[in-house]
């Protein structure tokens, strides 16, 4: 009678939950029962725990990462275009124009958990759990062109890139012509006021050609033909070219290539399959129906005991003490470094999880669960864009392979329960989960320059706090007690409260889970 009691009340208190990160599931099979259950979970969230500038932790936008009044700035290069052009065009303090960017993220992840758990003995039950998962992030984005002060389009190497090519030639002559003047000037007359004269021309021409070709390979803009940035290029070569005349060389004889087509509101987002980033357009991404990473665990009762009760009572209070040992494996699909704003089905990478799950009882109504666990995450190799976290449209040159060494994790969760019947109870839960930040290194090849991967790790610590409810309707008593099929169903509501790091999701979570008994040996 005593363990048949511990038993229904374990049960009773446990609100099946998300398995990746919910001790309080952790609850014995009876030996030779098996239980079969699914549980749909979504969580949705558009904010994140971010950090200021300042360190202190603050609520973000997940779409303030694609929001700025310069729009060129998202995208890589821009800073380098404008340093270029003021040093082509003379203009002191140089801004380029282009437009403003909004944009609203929401993330979502749709996961149907099957799980499958057998009582080897009274205190051991094993079983694994598969997440099927789908995962989908929703942009709306906005673009408004400047159209009165506007001075970028699209980069003429997109749509004439014959034209770039003869230009940056005709620069490159002339810069070997003024080296080679400036060389047989000075091989005549070391020191003369003529040596340094075509000196200093050659080296204004092999500079202007040098910020020319920055300029037109360094994003997809470039200054709009019959723009006033347009206007100073154009004086700029032509006084080059006259100075390079009058020095009885040849001159420019191209003229400068600009931008003929003014940047759109889906020729915006559309940018970056283009110049520098190489990747997917930039707008929602709707996953496909794929596994989760895979779960195996067994579960094994430390201690159990009671305490006030007779033969003819139940007992006052009950406690038990369960140990969880947990695998989880890398079956999961992890976001494509080309797709941005992709989120993955899993980590793809292997977890060895320890559990410890406490549970009492007092009385009839009320008990008590708290729960704690800590995992090391194994490393594993993978392809990143290697950028600070804010930055979404990470330029390709930023590629690489990477070593990533997952931080250890430990979290403990609390549910207080009240059972208003024999089948019928409601619980509440908070739970604090915290991550260390991880490690990456570069490994093997890469098909851009070098970079330095701590920019990774400097927002991928974790600190979550959760609070939620659960409803829960469990016919377990009258199975054990009476012979009645069992039935166990819970629905559960989980909303992130708190949380630092930088990346933490602000997440809410709804899930409703449904789980069977069936006997496989044994006694009915």
């Amino acid at each position: 009678m005593r363990r048949s009691l511990a038993l229904v009340t374990l049960l009773s208190l446990v609100g099946a939950a998300h398995l990746a990160a919910q001790v309080l599931d952790d609850a014995l099979v009876p030996r030779g029962r098996a239980r079969i259950e699914m549980v749909p979970v979504f969580t949705r969230w558009e904010s994140r725990f971010g950090r200021t500038a300042a360190g202190a932790t603050d609520r973000e936008q997940l779409g303030e990462d694609l929001t700025s009044g310069a729009a060129q700035t998202l995208f890589p290069g821009a800073e380098s275009l404008r340093t270029a052009i003021e040093a082509m065009s003379g203009i002191a303090g140089y801004t380029a124009v282009l437009g403003e960017a909004q944009a609203r993220v929401a993330k979502d992840i749709t996961r149907i958990e099957f799980g499958g758990h057998v009582g080897v003995f009274d205190w051991l039950t094993v079983g694994a759990v598969l997440p099927w998962t789908r995962t989908r992030t929703s942009v709306d984005v906005a673009f408004r062109p400047d159209t009165i002060a506007g001075d970028l389009g699209l980069n003429p190497t997109a749509t004439s890139a014959s034209a770039v090519t003869s230009f940056l030639q005709s620069l490159s002559s002339a810069a070997s012509a003024a080296q080679t003047n400036a060389s047989q000037v000075c091989g005549g007359s070391p020191g003369s006021g003529a040596c340094t004269s075509a000196q200093a021309l050659a080296d204004r021409t092999a500079a202007f050609r040098g910020s020319a070709a920055t300029a037109y390979g360094a994003s997809a803009f470039f200054p709009l033909a019959g723009s006033a940035t347009q206007t100073s290029l154009s004086q700029a070569v032509t006084t080059l070219s006259a100075d390079l005349i009058a020095a009885g060389l040849g001159g420019i004889a191209v003229p400068m290539a600009f931008a003929t087509q003014a940047i759109s509101e889906s020729d915006y987002w559309s940018l970056p399959v283009g110049v520098g980033v190489q990747g997917a357009p930039l707008g929602s991404v709707k996953g496909l129906w794929h596994a989760g990473d895979v779960e195996v665990s067994a579960t094994m009762r430390l201690l159990e005991g009671s305490g006030g009760g007779s033969a003819e009572a139940a007992p006052r209070f009950t406690y038990r003490l369960l140990g969880t040992v947990l695998g989880r494996l890398p079956t999961g699909q992890i976001d494509d470094p080309d797709v941005f704003l992709d989120v993955g089905t899993g980590d793809g990478q292997a977890d060895l999880e320890g559990r410890l799950l406490g549970q009492a009882t007092f009385g009839r109504h009320l008990g008590m669960q708290m729960g704690v666990r800590y995992g090391v995450q194994l490393p594993r190799t993978l392809v990143l864009r290697v950028a600070p976290p804010e930055t979404v449209l990470a330029a390709y040159s930023t590629r690489h392979m990477v070593e990533w060494t997952p931080g250890a994790y430990f979290g403990v969760e609390i549910a207080p329960v009240w059972r208003l019947s024999d089948e019928l109870s409601i619980a509440g839960e908070y739970r604090v989960f915290r991550k260390y930040r991880d490690e990456y290194a570069l490994t093997g090849t890469s098909v851009g320059a070098p970079v330095d991967p701590a920019v990774l790790e400097i927002e991928s610590g974790v600190t979550l706090h959760e609070v939620g409810g659960t409803l829960r309707f469990d016919t377990m008593a009258r199975w054990l007690g009476e012979g009645a099929r069992p039935l166990q169903a819970h629905l559960r509501v989980l909303r992130a409260v708190g949380g630092g790091g930088g990346l933490t999701p602000v997440t809410t979570q709804v899930e409703f889970g449904v789980r069977l008994f069936r006997r496989l040996w044994g006694p009915s």
